[in-house]
């Protein structure tokens, strides 16, 4: 009964966009990244104030302040690395922003695992110069983080969809033209065509 019914055509606007899944999927990554990068910079913002407190304590007690500023350095780097990773994310949506994405992803990387071998090196000097385990526990979590951020962004560079393939123009064929040469007729003379036969 229902195939007997005419079919009725629902309008829709001109000016709608339908979203595919890959950009769906790519704005609740960005989405979750910038909300990682949101709680690394509240992060911080803590580890400062618990700085600033331990500082201001009598007596200061150096060693936890060492700690916790290498890992709210850490988490600052951290809130950053997420942003250019959701930026890259962006940039790679665009028809010609892999080149960009690529670079910003490949500067990422690399900071973030200077940053996390850098924080390393210090947490172990601290500790064997103030006998605590604090600056070694504050920079070994900051480095975890970085090293978890690096992963990241060579994932994320790895997936990026790869560059179109510029085909080369087609070359034009010019067939090669003939030139006219004389025929050849028997005793080795050859025919010069019309005029020979006025002479």
């Amino acid at each position: 009964m229902s195939a007997l019914l005419p079919s009725r055509h629902v309008p829709t606007c001109g000016n709608a966009v339908t979203a595919t899944p890959a950009v769906i999927s790519g704005s609740r990554r960005a989405v979750r990244l910038v909300s990682g990068a949101t709680a690394a910079a509240v992060a911080t913002l803590v580890l400062v104030g618990l700085v600033v407190a331990v500082l201001l304590d009598h007596p200061p007690g150096a060693a936890t302040a060492l700690g916790l500023g290498l890992g709210a350095a850490g988490a600052a780097v951290l809130a950053t690395g997420l942003l250019a990773v959701a930026r890259a994310g962006a940039l790679a949506r665009r028809p010609a922003g892999r080149a960009r994405a690529a670079a910003v992803l490949t500067r990422c990387l690399l900071v973030a695992t200077v940053v996390a071998v850098a924080l390393a090196v210090v947490g172990v000097v601290a500790v064997s110069a103030t006998r605590t385990p604090a600056p070694g526990l504050g920079a070994g979590a900051a480095a975890l983080l970085l090293v978890g951020l690096a992963t990241l962004a060579g994932r994320s560079l790895r997936r990026l969809p790869a560059p179109p393939a510029v085909l080369a123009p087609p070359v034009p064929f010019i067939p090669a033209q003939r030139t006219a040469e004389p025929t050849p007729v028997p005793g080795g003379a050859s025919e010069q065509g019309p005029a020979a036969d006025a002479r």
